[in-house]
């Protein structure tokens, strides 16, 4: 196996140094992003869609042992890379078939665009449809008009499994913000601030749930412990379920 890296220009925010490079795991070449942080105290892999293999090490990090690491973890990275080409392949026959199609609540609804003025700026859900009416008869301001009615009943929905899961949990949070992140799908500040990505919305209920529930118990244990993922098993039961679910449907949860 023989790798080459080589140095980019940019930086990452937070003065992360930035690096480019590919490898020959069992006959395929792969690229990768190397990232130096001085945050970071070991080495971390991580593979998804948009960025492929990204390698983050800490700065005092032995470069001579990645040759010996990326060996070790060869099939997990391809296995990875695998799974994120067949989504892609998917989303590109998904995006060459004719209509438009969201979920919203784990259900799959069509589209349907209707221009009005009288009521411009409004959603409303019509049998199996979810109907747009944009100003004008506009896809771009038409995704536009969904998207914020997708946060709006994100805010209200996970708001009101907050008050469901902590009725029995009792615990003790900051506040909560509906934000729209790339990279997760919930987290838990040190200050006890709640955050939820707005697309959970079109996920299904129990979903939701899970990740509510994921993020609440973060203020007992903030760790992926052992003991953490017993809590949550203990509130959701069929998390493994829910996780899987977003592992393989997270790409569709898109406008």
């Amino acid at each position: 196996m023989t790798f080459r890296v080589w140095t980019a220009a940019g930086k990452k925010p937070g003065g992360a140094r930035l690096s480019a490079g590919t490898v020959n795991l069992a006959g395929r070449k792969v690229a990768y992003s190397l990232k130096t942080s001085a945050r970071a105290k070991t080495l971390r892999l991580k593979v998804d869609l948009e960025n492929g293999l990204v390698i983050t090490v800490p700065e005092c990090f032995d470069s001579g042992a990645l040759d010996t690491i990326l060996k070790e973890k060869q099939a997990w990275i391809l296995d990875k890379l695998d799974y994120f080409a067949q989504i892609q392949q998917s989303l590109a026959v998904t995006d060459k078939q004719p209509g438009w199609y969201v979920l919203y609540r784990g259900r799959e609804y069509k589209v349907e665009v209707r221009p009005q003025r009288t009521k411009a700026g409004t959603v409303e859900i019509v049998d199996d449809k979810i109907v747009i009416m944009p100003n004008e008869d506009n896809g771009k301001e038409a995704a536009v008009v969904l998207e914020c009615w997708m946060k709006s009943m994100a805010r209200l929905l996970i708001n009101q499994r907050i008050r469901v899961a902590n009725n029995a949990l009792k615990l003790r949070f900051n506040r909560v913000a509906i934000r729209g992140q790339k990279t997760r799908w919930g987290s838990c500040s040190n200050l006890g601030n709640l955050n939820f990505n707005w697309r959970l919305v079109m996920a299904p209920l129990q979903v939701i749930d899970y990740i509510v529930a994921h993020e609440l118990l973060h203020l007992v244990e903030p760790n992926h412990s052992k003991k953490f993922w017993t809590l949550v098993e203990s509130v959701c039961p069929d998390y493994k379920t829910c996780r899987d679910w977003l592992k393989k449907n997270g790409h569709r949860l898109k406008i």
